[in-house]
Order: structure tokens, then C-alpha cells, then sequence
């Protein structure tokens, strides 16, 4: 016998290092985190040769390939989870920063801890030692007047927030001495009034020489995260090759990864929050300035799943290969417009997603979300959701149909349609493992999936997306 190997259980592991350019570990502060789907994006291309042939290739664009193949055939569970694990698949930059931070704390979990407080005087906050203050048992309103000490009292929006409690510490209502603490239930204004849920005696509305404490909750603390800033990534590259699932013979088999330049590789290998954007990789001219990002590969190994098999001396098989290619055009007008593009005869599936033309060069726009932002490349404004009319036609069809009409703005969402035929055509609506939510496809960046059945004799070749915004 042989062995034989299998290509879907076949993968590559990488050892990363990330640090500032002076090598001290990064901090929340700093801002910088793995790319989303960290591995597709140092790659230019990749190929898979049989017998120097090649079989499968993505010649360009394979974040974006890696993506959009990775979105729609894994299930939400494998993204929370594997995904997240091996690859960094978190949408959101802050939890992948939390991970890598020396100083990061675990965000995307609530845990059940008994409350704690702060306690300061008020003089501590700003009051005087002897306060005037009125009350409504009515309202519940607390009035601050001038403090013995003189001058005025400061507005409670200076001090005060929603779940504070006023605890009445000194002074005398009606004879009687004050142990009572008042919950703050309206988040106080530009003023020196305070409502709050209390039940106190009615003589209290002319009372004078009053002391307090303010008594704050504590935010609760979160348990550190794994504060990785040397740590391995799986991936398995977004070739047709590796979609086969069944176990293959011995032979001749090359896999050729092109990587990006030096320089390039470390701006596509991480996303920084804004403000972060100027961040640039380290580089000998650079060497100690924390400003800019280290990122150094200390290993990178294929591990190639094998079972055992009978002896082949001659063998023919057939691979039935499934790819996916990208094609890009820029959109140079807002106004209704159509993008001609050239597919295999073959195509069974489009896809359409929008993306900003500066990922890669800047790093805060990630080539792994279809995401695209203002001139000043704020990720916080989202242009791709200011879609507003939108359908392919292919092989004499239009889908969606009729024309989509999405909308996505302040109150407004108009995408679930979009979104729910996207997870019904890639099958993961039925998916018992679910799929990303509406939220997290939109901060992925949302995609247009479309399913395309034909005549068996149709060879079409010619697509148009039709789109205004």
C-alpha cells in the first residue's frame, strides 16, 4: 500500500509576532489588531499544481476570495468559534485588539459578580461642606442651593449619572438624624436639580447644613484575555483543490503561495481603530519608533492529512473543481449606472460586494470586509449601505426580481431582504449552525449572493450589475 492524502483536511500554520517598532508588545492604547482572516491577506496568489500543471488558482484579490468563500460556507457556530480561534474571523477590530494587547481584558462575555461602589464626599465632588437642599417627596427632586462655605453649588451634570445614589450622611429633618440613600433615576441636565427614587418626609424641603456622599457602582472588571502578542494562525487557502473531499493518491503536488512585498504584508496583516490609520510597518530607517507596527513570520508549515490506501501505479480519476473568481471595476458616480464583466461559461453563483479602493494601503480599511468609507476614511461612515437600487443581469435573467431597492439609514433598515436571500442561496438560512447575524453582515460588509440555474446549453459569458447609490 501508500499513502494517500486528502485535500480538505489539508492545512498551513503559521507562528506570527506582532509588536510595535521599537519590539515592546502592543496595548489597547495603541490600537493595532490581526486582520480579519489574518493569513489570506499576506498573500498576493496562490496556485496548486498536479504534474506541473495548474489546476487551481487565485491569481489576485484573495482576502476578498477568502472572505466571501469563507462567509458563505461556514456556519455562524464555526465562525464564533474555530474561526475565531485559528484565523481571527471576529468582525469587530476591538475584540481581536483585546486579544493581542498586553494589557486586553475579555469584552464579548458577561459575567455575574456581586456589585461593587465608590464612595466620595461631597466636598470631594465639587459641593461645599454644608449644603442647602430642597426636596419634593412629590417629584422626587432635589434642589441644591448655596453651601455654607459660600458660592454656588456646580450643575449635577458635572457629577452625576443615571444609577448613582445620593447617600444623606449630616443635618437633621425634623429632629431626626439622616441614613438615607436615594437612588439618582433621571440622568441629571445643565442644572442643580437631581431626581431620584426616594421616600423621605416632607420637612426636608427647607432643609440646611445637609451632608452627603455620592455612591457610584463600579464598572465590572473584566478577566484578562489571552494578551497574545506571539501566537499561531490555521488556514486552509481559498483554492478549488482543497474543496476535495475525498483522499487522493501519491503524485507530483505543488502548492505555490506568492506573498506581498515586505512592507505591504504588514500593512494588510493588521487593522487599527480610527485615528490609527497613520501607523505604518516597521523598517530599518524606522528601527524604534513605537509609532509603526513590527509583524514577523516565525514559521510556516504544511500539515497534509494522509490515510493509508492501496498501491497506484496507473490511475485516472476526475476532479470536479469548484472556484471562485474576483473581478473589480470602480465606481466613479453615485447616479444609476451598470459594470460589464466576463465569467466562465460555467458560472453557477454571483456574488456583488463593495469595497473601498485604498484597502491595503491604508490600515484602517480592511481588504477582508466589503466595506467603503468617506474621503477621510472614516470606518464609522459606511457608503456601501447608501445602495438604493440594485440587480445583475446573467444568461438572460435579472435577480434580484424585481429591482432591489435597499435603504439603510438613521432609524431605517431596508437590507433584511438582501440579507435573507444572500443566507437562503448559500444554503446557510437551513444551516443548523446557523449564519452571521444581520448585524455582523453589515459590519463584515455586506455581499449580494445569488444562486443562477440555467439551460443546460446555455453558455453565456457576459454579466452586467446594475447599481445606484
Amino acid at each position: 500500500g501508500q499513502k494517500w492524502w486528502i485535500p480538505s483536511k489539508t492545512y498551513l500554520r503559521m507562528r506570527v509576532q506582532l509588536t510595535k517598532g521599537d519590539d515592546t508588545p502592543v496595548d489597547v492604547a495603541f490600537g493595532a489588531a490581526p486582520n480579519m482572516g489574518l493569513m489570506s491577506n499576506m498573500f498576493q496568489s496562490a496556485e496548486f499544481r498536479i504534474q506541473d500543471k495548474v489546476i487551481s488558482r487565485v491569481p489576485d484579490f484573495m482576502p476578498q476570495v477568502d472572505a466571501l468563500e469563507t462567509r458563505l460556507t461556514k456556519s455562524k457556530s464555526w465562525l464564533d468559534s474555530v474561526g475565531e480561534s485559528t484565523n481571527w474571523w471576529q468582525e469587530s477590530q476591538s475584540l481581536r485588539l483585546a486579544e493581542v494587547a498586553n494589557d486586553g481584558t475579555v469584552v464579548k462575555d458577561t459575567v455575574a459578580v456581586l456589585p461593587a461602589y465608590t464612595t466620595e464626599q461631597d466636598t470631594a465632588i465639587g459641593y461645599a461642606a454644608n449644603n442647602s437642599v430642597a426636596y419634593v417627596a412629590a417629584t422626587g427632586v432635589f434642589t441644591f442651593g448655596q453651601g455654607g462655605a459660600g458660592g454656588n453649588p456646580p450643575n449635577s451634570d458635572q457629577n452625576w449619572q443615571l444609577g448613582d445614589f445620593i447617600e444623606l450622611t449630616g443635618g437633621t429633618i425634623g429632629g431626626g438624624a439622616l441614613n438615607v440613600r436615594c437612588e439618582v433615576i433621571v440622568a441629571p441636565g445643565a442644572n442643580r436639580t437631581l431626581t431620584c427614587r426616594a421616600n423621605l418626609p416632607a420637612d426636608i424641603a427647607a432643609a440646611n447644613d445637609i451632608r452627603f456622599n455620592r455612591v457610584r457602582p463600579a464598572p465590572p472588571t473584566a478577566p484578562p484575555s489571552r494578551r497574545v502578542g506571539e501566537f499561531e494562525t490555521v488556514w486552509q487557502p481559498p483554492l478549488s483543490m482543497f474543496k476535495v473531499g475525498h483522499a487522493m493518491p501519491c503524485g507530483r503536488y505543488e502548492l505555490v503561495l506568492n506573498p506581498q512585498t515586505s512592507s505591504s504584508y504588514m500593512k494588510r496583516a493588521i487593522e487599527s481603530v480610527l485615528g490609527q490609520a497613520s501607523k505604518t510597518p516597521q523598517s530599518p530607517t524606522l528601527a524604534g519608533n513605537p509609532v509603526n507596527i513590527k509583524i514577523n513570520v516565525v514559521d510556516f508549515y504544511l500539515y497534509v492529512a494522509t490515510v493509508d490506501g492501496p498501491r497506484v501505479d496507473d490511475m485516472t480519476y476526475l476532479l470536479d473543481l469548484e472556484r471562485t473568481r474576483c473581478q473589480a471595476e470602480k465606481i466613479d458616480s453615485a447616479a444609476f449606472q451598470q459594470k460589464n464583466y466576463d465569467v466562465s461559461p460555467s458560472t453557477f453563483a454571483l456574488t456583488a460586494a463593495y469595497q473601498d479602493l485604498r484597502v491595503g494601503e491604508n490600515t484602517a480599511l480592511s481588504p477582508s470586509k466589503f466595506k467603503s468609507y468617506d474621503a477621510n476614511a472614516i470606518p464609522t461612515t459606511a457608503e456601501e449601505l447608501k445602495l438604493n437600487r440594485f440587480f445583475i443581469n446573467y444568461a438572460g435573467q435579472n435577480l434580484p426580481a424585481p429591482d432591489a431597492d435597499p435603504q439603510f439609514t438613521a432609524g431605517l433598515d431596508y437590507t433584511t431582504q438582501r440579507y435573507t436571500e444572500s443566507q437562503i442561496y448559500s444554503g446557510a438560512y437551513f444551516d443548523t449552525g446557523g449564519a452571521e447575524d444581520i448585524q455582523e453582515w453589515h459590519d463584515r460588509g455586506a455581499y449580494y449572493y445569488f444562486s443562477w440555474p440555467r439551460d443546460g446549453t446555455d453558455r453565456s459569458t457576459r454579466c452586467t450589475v446594475n447599481q445606484q447609490f
